[in-house]
């Protein structure tokens, strides 16, 4: 059964990292696979605001608004078809709302943890802190400073790393011969990226994964958008 739940992304930070494969390659379970460049995986970390999310035709007034903070690998599958698939896994979600992390676990594979998370702006600044979830976060982000390459980047330009790290709009997992795809549908002429510059980054989840490469590569801020979110696909895995 296919689950299609509407709502609006009122603000969004992508965060990118990169870290060696090996090191997370036991967190994603066969038959996916990481997406690498060289000797490197890369992590997506997700802090947003969503706003009155609620299954389609339910009238506003009953959409559930919360902020989210997801770690996600990028990964792809090939299917029976023969195509191959790239999307991303979930690791960890963080949401601020008990309801939406309950009915998110039983619709999808995102694996929620209730946790508290603030958000505010401040001189130009966008901050996101995750708090009492086990999985304490920092980001502070500068919105009007462009930020360079990263230092001992594995990309050879900053337009190069954007294109290889462009966010993918499908969650992957896989159970019984079968992958799992969390769609995302928008309009593609609004989606609209800016690079960011982070000041200050803190993942205490990483710590406990012990990432101790793991290295920025970009941070981008994506402008409010509706989207609209479809649980249900499956693909037969090859």
């Amino acid at each position: 059964m296919k689950l299609t739940m509407v709502g609006r992304l009122s603000e969004c930070l992508l965060i990118a990292y990169r870290t060696p494969a090996e090191s997370v390659e036991h967190l994603v379970p066969a038959p996916l696979q990481l997406v690498t460049r060289d000797r490197w995986a890369f992590w997506n970390i997700v802090a947003c605001r969503i706003e009155k999310m609620r299954p389609r035709g339910t009238p506003l007034p009953f959409g559930m608004s919360y902020y989210h903070v997801a770690y996600r690998l990028y990964v792809r599958a090939e299917v029976a078809s023969g195509d191959m698939i790239e999307g991303l896994y979930f690791v960890r979600s963080d949401a601020d709302n008990f309801l939406v992390s309950e009915l998110g676990n039983l619709t999808s594979d995102f694996r929620f943890h209730t946790a508290a998370i603030m958000h505010f702006e401040d001189a130009g600044r966008l901050i996101f802190e995750v708090r009492d979830s086990g999985t304490d976060a920092r980001l502070c982000v500068n919105c009007e400073e462009e930020p360079g390459l990263a230092r001992d980047s594995c990309f050879a330009s900053m337009k190069e790393a954007a294109q290889f790290l462009k966010y993918r709009p499908l969650g992957l997992s896989c159970r019984d011969g079968w992958l799992r795809v969390a769609e995302v549908f928008r309009d593609e002429s609004q989606w609209k990226e800016t690079l960011v510059s982070v000041e200050e980054a803190r993942w205490s989840f990483f710590d406990s994964l012990a990432q101790k490469e793991v290295a920025l590569e970009l941070a981008a801020r994506v402008a409010p958008i509706d989207y609209r979110w479809r649980l249900g696909r499956r693909e037969r895995l090859a």
